[in-house]
C-alpha cells in the first residue's frame, strides 16, 4: 500500500489544526467601533476548497428535446352508425406517419377507450330536452299561441366510445402521451375514464390531463439528460380548471422546479368555423364558458411554462409569441373519423414540431400542413392551406406579436 500521499495530507491537516489553535490562545482582540452590515447584493469569494475533498462533480448537461402536437384524435365510435372505421383502423394514420416524430408525440384524445357502458351524458340531455319541450307545449297552451308549421331537429347528443380494438393505431402511428382534459373524456363518466387510462398503460402511453396526473419524462442523449412536465387543463369538474387563472398558474408554477422543460396544453375556447379568431374577451359555447384564453395563456406562461398548446375550437387557430414563447391557440381537427365535421376550414389541420435547445431556448419550429377527408386519415397539404390560414389569423389577432410563417412552414422565432 502506497501511505506517502496519505501521510502528506495528514501532515498538511495537523499544521492548519495547529495554526487554528495558536490564533484561538492569542486572546480577543479589543473592541473596535461597530461597523455597518456588508453588502449582502455583492458577490461573496469562492469557498476554499478543503484539500481532503476530491474534485467537483462535471456540471449536468441538459438534453434537447423534440416534440410533435396535434389536435382532436378520435378513431371511430360504436355510438353512430357506420361509426368505426373498417379493419380496426390500420390505415388511418399511413401518410401522417412521417410527420409525427420527436422524443415525445403529444394528441388530444376526444371520447373514451371502452367496448360497454352508457352515457349519462346523453341521458341528461334527453331528459332536459324533454322538460323543456312540456314547458313549451304548456306556454303555447296558455296564450294560445298555435304550434310552429315546422319541427326544428332536435340537439344529437355526441358521446364517444371508441372500441377497445382501435386502440393500438395510436401506438402504432408514434403517440408517446395523450391529454384526457377535455368535454368528451367524459362521456361515459368515471368508469369510462377508468377504462380508457387503464388501456393507455397497457399500450405504454402516458396521459395526463385529469387532477392528479401530470406528465414527467426523461430526455436522454448519451451523457446528457431533460426532464419534461406535460400538464393539461380544461373546463371540467374532473381536469385541471382553464377558467381559474390564478390557480392554473399555481399549478404551473409548483411543478416549474420539478422539470427543466414545461409544456401546458388546454382544451378551451367556442368551437366552429365562427371560432377561428381568438378573442380578447372571454369564450363560450351555448351557455357553457370556455375560457379567457389570452389572459389565461399569458398567467401560465408567466409562471413558468416554456410553450402552450390548444385544441377545441375544431379549426386552426393563430400563433402568439409571448416572452419569446410560443402560445398556439388551436391546432383543430386532427383525426376525427366519425362525429365531427370536416367541411371546408374544418379539415384543415397539421402537425407542430418544436425543438428545445439544451437552455430551455425554443430554437426550432415548424408547421406540417394536412388535409383531413370524411373517413379517411390525415394526409399531407400540398397546398399549403393550413400555413396560409395560421399566418393570416396570425397577423389579424395578434399583430406585431403574431407568428410569421415561411413557405416550408418554419415559424420566425426572432427578428
Amino acid at each position: 500500500m502506497e501511505r506517502g500521499p496519505v501521510r502528506g495530507v495528514i501532515r498538511r491537516a495537523s499544521r492548519l489544526i495547529t495554526l487554528a489553535a495558536v490564533a484561538a490562545c492569542g486572546g480577543a482582540p479589543p473592541p473596535s467601533a461597530p461597523h455597518p452590515l456588508p453588502d449582502t447584493t455583492a458577490q461573496a469569494p469562492p469557498a476554499a476548497v478543503s484539500p481532503l475533498l476530491g474534485p467537483a462533480p462535471p456540471a449536468r448537461l441538459y438534453a434537447p428535446v423534440r416534440l410533435a402536437f396535434v389536435g382532436d384524435i378520435n378513431l371511430g365510435t360504436s355510438t353512430l352508425a357506420d361509426g368505426v372505421p373498417p379493419d380496426d383502423g390500420r390505415r388511418l394514420f399511413d401518410q401522417a406517419r412521417p410527420a409525427l416524430v420527436g422524443d415525445l408525440v403529444v394528441g388530444n384524445f376526444e371520447g373514451v377507450l371502452a367496448d360497454t357502458g352508457s352515457s349519462v351524458k346523453c341521458e341528461w340531455l334527453r331528459a332536459r330536452i324533454a322538460r323543456q319541450q312540456r314547458e313549451l307545449r304548456r306556454l303555447r297552451r296558455q296564450h294560445r299561441v298555435p304550434p310552429p308549421d315546422t319541427t326544428s331537429d332536435q340537439p344529437g347528443c355526441y358521446a364517444f366510445r371508441t372500441p377497445t380494438a382501435l386502440a393500438p393505431r395510436l401506438r402504432e402511428a408514434g403517440f408517446t402521451h395523450l391529454n384526457l382534459a377535455n368535454n368528451h373524456a367524459n362521456d361515459f363518466g368515471p368508469a369510462g375514464r377508468a377504462s380508457t387510462e387503464a388501456l393507455l398503460d397497457s399500450l405504454g402511453i402516458d396521459f395526463y390531463g385529469p387532477i392528479g396526473r401530470i406528465a414527467i419524462d426523461t430526455v436522454r442523449r448519451g451523457d446528457s439528460l431533460t426532464t419534461v412536465g406535460l400538464i393539461g387543463f380544461s373546463t371540467y369538474p374532473f381536469a385541471y380548471d382553464l377558467l381559474d387563472i390564478q390557480r392554473s398558474a399555481a399549478v404551473v408554477d409548483s411543478i416549474r422546479p420539478l422539470v427543466d422543460l414545461l409544456l401546458v396544453t388546454f382544451h378551451g375556447g367556442s368551437e366552429g368555423v365562427r371560432a377561428l379568431h381568438t378573442p380578447e374577451q372571454a369564450e363560450s359555447l351555448g351557455h357553457e364558458p370556455r375560457g379567457e384564453l389570452r389572459r389565461w395563456a399569458h398567467a401560465v406562461i408567466d409562471a413558468g411554462a416554456d410553450g402552450v398548446v390548444g385544441h377545441g375550437p375544431h379549426v386552426l387557430r393563430g400563433i402568439e409569441l409571448y416572452r419569446g414563447r410560443p402560445i398556439v391557440y388551436s391546432l383543430g381537427n386532427f383525426l376525427t373519423y366519425r362525429g365531427f365535421s370536416l367541411a371546408g376550414l374544418l379539415g384543415v389541420t397539421g402537425v407542430l414540431q418544436l425543438e428545445y435547445a439544451p437552455d430551455r431556448r425554443l430554437r426550432g419550429a415548424r408547421i406540417v400542413p394536412m388535409r383531413q377527408f370524411p373517413l379517411r386519415g390525415p394526409a399531407p397539404d400540398p397546398d399549403g392551406q393550413a400555413l396560409e390560414l395560421v399566418r393570416q389569423l396570425s397577423r389579424e389577432d395578434f399583430g406585431d406579436a403574431g407568428a410569421q410563417i415561411r413557405p416550408d412552414g418554419a415559424i420566425v422565432l426572432g427578428p
